[in-house]
């Protein structure tokens, strides 16, 4: 939980740093690990989530912002990990 809780992390800093394929994509590959660890966000952390998200998926088309949370949710954890660090 706690790299999924820090994909999530890197993910809204980036989206507060104006970095909107990098937010979707880490966005992408905590919820992956969400999903396989079946561990969903709570209403209120999705809502969090979304919230910072909100103006990377403003930014980008919607298949643009689809195709970057597909690429998220296609990572290994290793990929997931050395992309967040990078």
């Amino acid at each position: 939980m706690g790299i999924i809780h820090s994909l999530e992390g890197f993910a809204g800093l980036a989206a507060a740093q104006a970095r909107p394929q990098r937010a979707l994509r880490l966005a992408g590959a905590a919820a992956s690990l969400r999903e396989a660890i079946g561990a969903p966000l709570s209403p209120t952390e999705h809502a969090r989530l979304e919230h910072r998200l909100e103006a990377a998926r403003q930014t980008l088309s919607e298949a643009v912002g689809t195709e970057l949370w597909a690429e998220g949710r296609a990572m290994t954890l290793e990929q997931a990990s050395t992309y967040a660090l990078g």
